[in-house]
């Protein structure tokens, strides 16, 4: 009887497709992969030797400098160091101090405020400016806000301020042939129907109030120092740190 030999399985891996399959993955891992990038450390450079740095002076008529202690817990307390001649903080004797949340020390502070607000062509020309902005139109291409308002085919408002809910009546007015009737605190806005608010700008005041922090005053007692500014009008605020050089309350 004669045998048949069978044929067996051939062993060998056929290759003809790994060049593809390798070249497939090499693309799935470039796209997948996330590289770490390595940032520098950010620094600034020296000015030029030839470059010179504008010092910014505030009048001694516009600065109100307040010292900022701490009595107790939520317990925050002010010291004018330095006020405005003639005006309703002016120091009275040393060591004289006032709760943070006292009517006086904030109508005081409003008043200041108040008494220095721009001029309503310095808040019209900045609200020209943003207006460019907001369009990405070169600076200056507009010679007058009512031009820009005309060319734009835009609606001017004023929003009331914190000023007017606090004052009402008693606030004073200044009247502009664009917006009308603006205090102190306003906002000027410029809208279409389509874009909603395109620029606005607050009318600020130019008084600038420096607060001085003691070391051991919390963070609570810095956001109520700068909120009770805020409310009454202050948008220009330095922060520094008084160190104690004896004395005053714990």
């Amino acid at each position: 009887m004669r045998l048949i030999k069978k044929s067996g399985a051939n062993a060998e891996i056929p290759e003809a497709s790994m060049a593809d399959i390798g070249f497939l993955l090499m693309i799935f891992f470039l796209v997948t992969t996330t590289f770490e990038v390595q940032k520098g450390i950010s620094y600034r450079l020296p000015k030029r030797a030839d470059q010179q740095t504008q010092e910014v002076v505030v009048d001694e008529s516009n600065r109100l400098v307040m010292t900022v202690k701490q009595w107790g817990q939520n317990e925050f307390v002010a010291l004018i160091d330095q006020a405005p001649a003639g005006g309703p903080l002016q120091r009275a004797r040393a060591g004289e101090d006032v709760s943070l949340q006292d009517t006086t020390l904030m109508a005081g502070i409003r008043s200041l405020a108040e008494d220095r607000a721009e001029p309503l062509s310095a808040a019209r020309t900045r609200l020209l400016t943003n207006l460019e902005s907001s369009r990405s139109l070169q600076a200056g291409t507009y010679s007058s806000l009512e031009r820009a308002i005309q060319g734009e085919n835009i609606v001017p408002m004023v929003h009331p301020g914190i000023m007017r809910a606090l004052l009402g009546s008693e606030i004073s007015m200044d009247e502009d042939p664009i917006f009308g009737q603006v205090a102190f605190g306003d906002t000027l806005v410029l809208s279409d129907p389509v874009s909603g608010v395109i620029a606005s700008v607050v009318r600020e005041s130019e008084l600038v109030v420096i607060l001085k922090f003691f070391p051991d005053c919390d963070y609570d007692g810095m956001i109520q120092a700068i909120d009770v500014l805020r409310r009454n009008g202050v948008s220009r605020t330095g922060i520094t740190i008084q160190e104690r050089t004896g004395g005053g309350a714990v």
